[in-house]
């Protein structure tokens, strides 16, 4: 089941998987495709895109909850979803936070999420 809403150019959601994951995500950045529905260049894209992430990571890395986050190492899954990530984890809570392209004629979005794992 997912709820999603938008404001300005901020879009979030929340998703509960059928494992009774629950994740929270806000888009922080986002690049549209063309009127083409392609992009012009694809690798500038994802290059904006990495930058937004470095742009952002310090209101991560720099905030209250900083001294909480335990930084992770990316999974592979995490690679094969994200252009660029970064992850930490607030027990059992997982943080994320990646350059990300679902489809091909979709935009390239940063996306923040936490993620709580479901009941064992």
């Amino acid at each position: 089941m997912e709820t999603s809403w938008d404001k300005g150019r901020i879009g979030a959601w929340i998703q509960t998987l059928t494992s009774g994951t629950v994740s929270v995500s806000f888009a922080v950045w986002i690049r549209d495709v063309d009127e083409s529905g392609y992009f012009d260049d694809l690798d500038a894209v994802y290059e904006q895109g990495e930058q937004a992430l470095a742009d952002f990571l310090p209101e991560i890395e720099e905030s209250p909850l900083a001294g909480h986050l335990i930084e992770a190492e990316p999974t592979e899954a995490d690679m094969d979803e994200f252009i660029a990530v970064k992850k930490w984890t607030l027990d059992p809570r997982t943080l994320t936070a990646g350059v990300i392209q679902q489809d091909t004629d979709l935009p390239v979005m940063v996306v923040v999420a936490l993620e709580e794992p479901g009941a064992a």
